[in-house]
Parts: C-alpha cells; structure tokens; sequence
C-alpha cells in the first residue's frame, strides 16, 4: 500500500479538510465502516448467549475480533477486555484493586486527566500517597527519580505518549523498574496504539488501555483494557451483572472466568467489529511506514515553525517526538490560531488538551495542537505552515 495516497482514497474527508486532530480522534476508513455496516445489516444479534444462527455469527465476529486486538499487541485472548474508551479503562484499574492506607501510586506530571484524577481519588479516598516523577518542560522524565520514587510503590501509572507534548516516554525502562520492586504497571497507550509498535510483555505491563477511534482507526465507543492474566486474582471486576457471572443464588454469585467476567451487559459489539477492521487495515499499511510518515511530518512541521519563530512545545529530540506538535502564536489565544486555521480548512485542537498541569507548570492558558497520522502528506503540512507564515506576518 502506497501511503498516503492509497490510505487518502479509502477516507472521503480527505479530500475535503487538512485533517490534524488525529490526537482527538483519526478519520475512519470506508473498510472498516463497511465491517460495522455488515454486522449491522447481515447478522444484526446479541453476543454469548444466543442458539439462534445470528448470535452465534456475531459471537464469532466479536470474539474474532478480541484475538485480533490480542495480537496486535502482544497479549492473550482472555487478557483483552472491551470498554468504552481509555478514560473508562483507567477507572477501571483504579476501582477494581484494592487499596489501603498509605499506598503508594508513583505517577508523572504530563498525564492526560484521565491517567491523573483516578489516583488523585484513590488517594483522597482511601490514604493512599499520590508520587509525581520528575522531569522537565519538554516532557523527558527523570528516570533516576522514577527509580527512586518506584521502591516500594503499589502502582506505576504512566503514558506511553504525551498527548499535549508529543513525548514518548521510556515506558519500557520504566516498566521493568516497576516489576523489579513488584509494583503493579498500568499503561495509557490512547496515543501510541495504532502510531507505533506496542507490545504488553515487553514493556512488563499489568493493565494498558486505549481507545479504538485515536490511532487504531476504529470507531468511537469501543476501548481496550489489557489485563496480565497475572492480576486476575487480585483484579476485582467493578461492573457485574448479565455476562460476568457462572452461577447465581439469591444469597450469592460466583464470577464466571476472564474475559467475559470483566464485561457486563451487552457490549458495543459493531464497534468491537470496527476496531478489528481498523487494527487490520493498520497492519496492511504497516507500523514503521506509520511512524516514518508522521516522524516526517513533525520534523517538518517543527523545522517551519522555527523559522517561523513560532514557540512550540515538547522534546527537541525529535526521536523522542510522536506525531503530535504543539504550539502557540503569542499574543493571540489558542482558540483565536485554530479558528482561522479552520477558515482555510485546516482541523487543529486547542486549549489544555486535559492536561491542565503541564499547561500550568509551562505558563501558558493552552496551546493550538497538530497531530497526524498516516494519511497526512508534507503537502498538507507545507499548506499549513503558509497560513501560518501569512498570520505572523499579519502580527508584525
């Protein structure tokens, strides 16, 4: 496959918009839409428990598609878990383990809220002590203080990438830290799933998360929780009811095994569907064409801005840099660049992206955000990087 050419012709809206708010969410090709339309027209049926010929066509595609995500990144059929989304995984992880007085949760000053505020409540809730890595303004860790803040933690909670900075952390050093004093590790991979290679057994992670509709190029509605089969004794399941159980009495129940056990009620089986059909459609493509196109992209990205002498954000060793540039054009708001970007068609995110720390520790109320995937060309970066040469010039 040709990129990004032949990935633009299965996305309409490329030919439409300059699409940079793949962060957020990507663009969703027309095969993987046809594989939920196919659920939804030919074997339109709940999941598990049906004898009739349709639920047992959709339990097949579902739990298909539960091997393909397991491949994908490394991981065993009865490790993967279907959610909502990564925010949802999260709190998962942090209301099914159980905690006591003065645990300790190591974690880093660049989470996205969602890998923040569950510690932040476990911590108010139950004693527990909230740690914070040190690093500094571009996002590199200090990974001699995570040793040290790591002995005798309980839990290790890290991004695997910025999603306001665009760094990619060391997750896999930090990962066998955490293994060494027997902490337990939770990934958020919302921003590398689908961009970059991922694979649970080599960075030592006990639970990772992410979502279908960012780097996957599924829909919106379907996430993935990861669980090591190791953590299934001590990983109470927080949701049951219909699915999760073997057998019932009025005074008891007993839990049925992983991974239906971690899965009530009726799941968004079209969206499980479709995020099969992405993860397939990004395994044609190929994860290092990927991520050489979007490295591409940001060293362009950020050499034009530069020149620009537009302040950007985040690691200036661009091996270290995801497909995610975030920048700001002083003295105007974040949300002033990105509505004239979009007035030339051009899709960006701003504000703090829910990563009020780091906004607040660079000094700034938010930041404009362009983030790529593979179906973004140089072509489109160099439009951009025009509008943005006219608006300074406009400034001066």
């Amino acid at each position: 496959m040709r990129i990004p050419e032949d990935v633009r012709k299965d996305i309409p809206l490329t030919q439409e918009v300059i699409y940079f708010d793949n962060t957020a969410t990507s663009l969703t090709p027309i095969p993987v839409v046809k594989a939920m339309d196919e659920y939804y027209l030919k074997y339109r049926a709940n999941v598990h428990r049906g004898v009739h010929k349709l639920s047992q066509m959709a339990t097949h595609k579902y739990e298909e598609s539960r091997k393909t995500v397991a491949d994908f990144i490394g991981a065993k059929f009865e490790e993967i878990v279907f959610t909502k989304n990564t925010s949802e995984s999260l709190n998962l992880v942090a209301l099914g383990l159980e905690w006591k007085k003065g645990d300790r949760i190591v974690t880093t000053p660049y989470e996205h809220h969602s890998d923040l505020l569950p510690w932040q409540r476990v911590a108010r809730k139950y004693g527990a002590k909230l740690e914070i890595i040190e690093g500094d303004d571009e996002g590199n860790l200090d990974l001699s203080d995570a040793e040290k803040k790591i002995k005798g933690a309980k839990l290790v909670a890290v991004q695997h990438v910025s999603n306001a900075l665009g760094v990619i952390h060391e997750v896999e050093e930090i990962g066998k830290m955490a293994k060494e004093e027997g902490a337990i590790f939770v990934v958020d991979a919302a921003q590398s799933v689908g961009h970059m290679e991922v694979d649970v057994r080599k960075i030592h992670a006990d639970f990772l998360a992410f979502s279908g509709h960012k780097g996957p190029l599924g829909p919106t509605g379907i996430g993935v929780l990861y669980i090591n089969e190791e953590m299934f004794d001590i990983f109470e399941p927080p949701l049951i009811g219909g699915g999760t159980i073997e057998d019932v009495d009025l005074c008891c129940y007993k839990l049925t095994a992983p991974p239906e056990r971690y899965e009530a009620g009726t799941p968004n089986i079209g969206g499980a569907i479709g995020l099969a059909a992405g993860i397939k459609y990004i395994e044609k493509i190929g994860l290092d064409k990927i991520e050489k196109q979007e490295h591409e992209l940001v060293k362009r990205t950020t050499e034009g801005l530069t020149e620009l002498e537009i302040p950007w954000y985040g690691p200036r060793n661009l091996k270290k840099h995801a497909g995610v540039v975030s920048f700001n054009v002083p003295p105007l708001h974040p949300h002033d660049v990105a509505a004239i970007l979009d007035e030339h068609n051009i899709m960006v995110r701003s504000g703090h992206h829910c990563a009020l720390p780091v906004m607040k520790r660079l000094g700034i109320n938010g930041t404009v955000r362009a983030s790529f995937h593979v179906y973004n060309s140089i072509e489109e970066v160099e439009t951009f990087l025009g509008v943005m040469e006219e608006l300074v010039k406009s400034l001066r």
